[in-house]
């Protein structure tokens, strides 16, 4: 049993001696380099320094090793300065060391340096960035993206730094200054030339100053750089309206629509468009449909109320405003109401209509007039008279009022 025992001893002593001989200095030296590929440099010096001791390695090739190792001892050295710098906010001299180990590994003539090449573009990227140089901060992460476009991390550095910018413009816009919101958007758009919501709202600071010429340019980036940007198209649309181009403005608004099918205020203006050109039917349609995406959208109750009350359709518009209440409500519709009722003879419908619309808004001459109406209508003349002599102080009322008040005396002898 003994005898087996040294037998065994001696076996695992010679296959340790073969498998050490198997392994040569130059597998260490891949080693390290493979180390230093996949950005491990402490794995890499490890492997280094027993390269450099390993009993293959002669004297000549114990100085190329060493060579090797030296370039990775220098860039350690460099990095580890680096980070020592940063973390005491010492940036100008982090920014130093960090460029001196970029340029170390550029110099060692090797593509195994890149992922920690791109770190060290990284962390000067954050050395920017606290340094308040936002475009070059994401030059530097730039940098790094090109070197490992599959680290997620660089781009969303980017993003960091792009979305600080884009936060900092809200909150100026809200504050309203208008000029300072753009100079951050603009910045937002420096670090990513793709930023399409930057390019939106510098168009909508563009068109507040009436520069409408740059408005239309920033909303086309937005859309060039992301067609699904339905608030730029739409905002496109509204430029294109107000200059006449209809048919642009249809194309706008309709891909602002096949976006979001209930983007509302699209619908709206897209029936408008529509409604100028006479195509009544393509207006109502989209009005229904603006409305159905938005039950409390007083504007398009409006504007379909005014279009049925014009094709004398008065059931339809008090099928349309009856419920109508609360903020949805506004005393036009209220008004095309009052108007409705008044044309199917009930009178006292439509004077609680008119009543309602001069709630909303006092002294409001279209309203009047139906209350005018109304009040004929029950029989109140004098009362009628009354409205319609105020009415009548309204330039644009002055002619229509006047000819009820001779239809409710002169004419009828009183």
């Amino acid at each position: 049993m003994k005898r087996l025992g040294i037998v065994i001893l001696t076996i695992i002593s010679l296959l340790s001696f073969t498998w050490a001989q198997a392994i040569h200095y130059e597998d260490l030296m891949n080693e390290a380099r493979e180390a230093i590929k996949s950005g491990d440099l402490p794995a890499a010096d490890d492997a280094y320094k027993r390269a450099m001791s390993h009993e293959t390695a002669d004297e000549d090739d114990y100085e190329i090793i060493k060579k090797e190792w030296e370039i990775l001892e220098g860039i350690n050295i460099k990095l580890a300065d680096g980070r020592r710098s940063f973390d005491r906010a010492d940036w100008a001299e982090a920014l130093k060391k960090y460029e001196e180990a970029v340029a170390a590994m550029d110099a060692a003539g090797t593509e195994n340096w890149a992922k920690t090449k791109a770190e060290a573009f990284y962390s000067m990227g954050m050395v920017h960035f606290r340094e308040e140089r936002p475009t070059k901060a994401a030059d530097e992460f730039r940098e790094a993206q090109m070197l490992e476009p599959l680290q997620e991390k660089y781009g969303k550095a980017i993003q960091m730094v792009r979305n600080k910018h884009y936060s900092e413009g809200h909150s100026l816009y809200k504050r309203r200054d208008y000029s300072g919101a753009r100079a951050q958007y603009m910045i937002a758009v420096e670090v990513d030339p793709t930023f399409s919501s930057a390019y939106y709202m510098i168009g909508v600071i563009d068109k507040k100053d009436g520069n409408l010429t740059s408005a239309e340019q920033n909303y086309k980036l937005a859309v060039q750089y992301d067609p699904t940007h339905h608030k730029s198209w739409y905002s496109l649309g509204l430029l294109y309206s107000d200059r006449g181009d209809n048919n642009r403005a249809i194309e706008a608004f309709k891909r602002a629509i096949e976006i979001d099918p209930n983007y509302d205020k699209a619908l709206y203006s897209l029936a408008k468009v529509y409604e100028g050109q006479s195509k009544t039917s393509e207006a109502v349609a989209h009005l229904k449909e603006a409305i159905a995406a938005n039950k409390k959208y007083t504007r398009a109750y409006e504007l379909l109320s005014k279009i049925y009350v014009e094709a004398e359709q008065f059931n339809e518009t008090i099928a349309l405003l009856i419920n109508v209440t609360g903020p949805a409500a506004s005393q036009k519709t209220y008004y095309h109401l009052a108007q409705a009722h008044n044309e199917t003879g009930d009178c006292t419908a439509a004077l609680a209509a008119a009543n309602k619309a001069l709630v909303k808004k006092k002294n409001y001459s279209p309203a009047m007039f139906e209350k005018g109406n109304a009040l004929a209508c029950l029989g109140n003349t004098q009362e009628a008279v009354a409205v319609f002599t105020e009415v009548s102080k309204d330039p644009r009322w002055k002619s229509p009022a006047q000819y009820r008040i001779s239809e409710l005396t002169k004419w009828q002898g009183k």
